[in-house]
C-alpha cells in the first residue's frame, strides 16, 4: 500500500503493518477509555471524601453552636476525651476522662461554672488508676464545696527519704520497685467571711497499703518503723485569699492559702502528725485574655513521726512536671515555678480553641525548711484544648534531671 506522509512524501506500508497499526489504535482507544474510567472513579472518589470532610466539619460547626447555647443558657455540659501519655512512673499509658459542667445558679451569668471531672488510666507498667476533683460553686461563691477523691492499684518506686538518698540510687526492678495500693477521699468546704477571703474545713482519710516491697524498704528504718499499712483520717483547717476570675483557668488575680492538717488516731486513722503548708499563686493577662503569666511558690512542712507515704514529695502533674512522683521525699520541702500560657487567635481576631504553654521552675526537699539546698531544675511544653470556656484539656510535656513525663488533665496545673 502507497500512502502520502504529511510532508509529501510517499511511503509504502504492508499489510501486516496495517494490521499493527489497527491494534495499536484498538489499545489507545482502550487505554484512552481506561484513564477516563479511572478520572472518573477518583473525581467521584474525591467527592465523596470532599463530602465526608464536610459532613465532618459541619457536625464540629453544630455541635460547637449546641454548646455555646447550652452554656450562655446556663445549661449543663459533658465533654469526653481519650488519648495516649507517658509519666515517669507509670511509663506508657492511655489515658481518658469526662468532663461534667454546671451552673449552680442560671440566673447568675458571673458565677463560675461547676466542674465534675473523672480521669481514668492503664499503663504499660501495670499501674490502674481513677481520680476525681470536683469544685461547685453555691450562693453567688459565698460557698465552695469540692472533693477529691483518688484510687490506684501501681508499680511504684521507693528510694527513701532525704536528697542524699534519693539522688544516689539507680531505679530498677531490683533496686525501687513495688507495688502499692492508694485510695483517698477529702471532702472540702469554704465560706466566705470577707470579699475573696474564705475559711475553710475538709476531712481527709486516706489509706496506702503496700503489697510488695523493695531491697531499700526492707531495709528503711521508716518503712520499719510505720509497716505495710497506713491509714490517715484527720482535718485540714485552711484560710485563703482568692481573687482569681476562673479557678480552674485563671487569666488574673491572687491566690494565696495557709493551712493546717491534724492527722490523728482518735478520726479513725492509726497515725499520729502535723502538716504545715503555704501556696502562692499570681496571675497577670498580657496586653489580652488568653495571654497569661502564672507564677507559683510553694512550701510544706510535717512535724512529728511522719509515715513515708505522708512525707513532702517534689514531682506530679501540678509541682515540677516531668520528676518522678516519690523518688524525692523529706519532711519539708519547697517548689517555685514560672509559666506562659497563649490561646492563639483565629482568622476573625478572637480567641481559638488551640493555645501553648511553658514553664521554668525548681525544687528540693531537706529535713527542715532550714536544711533547703541542692535544688531540683525544671522545664516544659504543653499544648491545651479549650473543652468549654475556660476548661482546657492540658498536655504537658515536662523535664527534670534525669527523667521526663507526658501529662494529660483538665484544667491548668496551678
Amino acid at each position: 500500500m502507497i500512502k502520502v506522509d504529511f510532508k509529501g512524501n510517499f511511503c509504502f506500508r504492508r499489510r501486516d503493518d496495517i494490521q499493527t497499526g489497527y491494534v495499536k489504535s484498538v489499545l489507545f482507544k482502550l487505554v484512552l477509555s481506561l484513564i477516563c474510567c479511572v478520572f472518573l472513579i477518583n473525581k467521584d472518589t474525591l467527592a465523596q471524601k470532599a463530602s465526608l470532610k464536610d459532613r465532618i466539619q459541619n457536625y464540629m460547626e453544630a455541635r460547637q453552636i449546641k454548646k455555646d447555647s447550652l452554656i450562655s443558657a446556663g445549661k449543663p455540659f459533658l465533654s469526653v476525651f481519650a488519648g495516649p501519655g507517658y509519666t515517669p512512673e507509670a511509663g506508657l499509658l492511655i489515658g481518658g476522662g469526662l468532663l461534667y459542667t454546671f451552673t449552680t445558679d442560671p440566673k447568675q451569668p458571673d458565677l463560675q461554672r461547676s466542674s465534675i471531672p473523672l480521669l481514668g488510666m492503664i499503663s504499660s507498667r501495670g499501674n490502674i488508676g481513677l481520680s476525681s476533683t470536683i469544685n461547685t460553686f453555691w450562693l453567688g461563691d459565698r460557698l465552695r464545696v469540692k472533693l477529691i477523691t483518688k484510687v490506684s492499684n501501681v508499680n511504684d518506686d521507693y528510694f527513701g527519704i532525704g536528697y542524699e538518698t534519693n539522688s544516689s540510687l539507680s531505679r530498677g526492678k531490683e533496686t525501687t520497685a513495688y507495688n502499692r495500693v492508694y485510695f483517698q477521699f477529702q471532702p472540702r468546704v469554704d465560706f466566705r467571711i470577707l470579699p475573696h477571703l474564705y475559711l475553710g474545713l475538709s476531712y481527709l482519710y486516706s489509706s496506702f497499703n503496700v503489697k510488695e516491697t523493695n531491697p531499700i524498704m526492707n531495709e528503711d528504718p521508716n518503712y520499719l518503723a510505720f509497716g505495710p499499712k497506713i491509714k490517715e483520717s484527720g482535718l485540714v483547717y485552711s484560710l485563703t485569699y482568692d481573687s482569681r476570675d476562673v479557678v480552674v483557668n485563671a487569666y488574673k488575680g491572687f491566690y494565696a492559702a495557709i493551712s493546717y492538717y491534724n492527722s490523728s488516731k482518735h478520726l479513725g486513722g492509726n497515725q499520729d502528725f502535723d502538716v504545715m503548708d503555704m501556696d502562692l499563686r499570681y496571675y497577670k493577662t498580657i496586653n489580652r485574655p488568653g495571654n497569661t503569666l502564672a507564677f507559683r511558690w510553694y512550701g510544706r512542712r510535717a512535724y512529728g513521726e511522719v509515715p513515708y507515704s505522708a512525707m513532702t514529695l517534689i514531682g506530679d502533674t501540678s509541682i515540677l512536671r516531668g520528676y518522678l512522683n516519690g523518688q524525692y521525699r523529706d519532711k519539708a520541702g519547697v517548689a517555685m515555678v514560672g509559666e506562659w500560657r497563649y490561646m492563639f487567635l483565629d482568622k476573625t481576631g478572637n480567641k481559638s480553641k488551640h493555645g501553648i504553654s511553658t514553664w521554668l521552675g525548681a525544687g528540693t526537699v531537706a529535713n527542715d525548711l532550714g536544711e533547703l539546698e541542692h535544688w531540683l531544675p525544671n522545664l516544659g511544653l504543653g499544648y491545651r484544648l479549650e473543652l468549654q470556656p475556660r476548661m482546657n484539656l492540658r498536655v504537658d510535656f515536662g523535664l527534670g534531671k534525669k527523667s521526663s513525663g507526658l501529662y494529660f488533665n483538665f484544667s491548668e496545673a496551678f
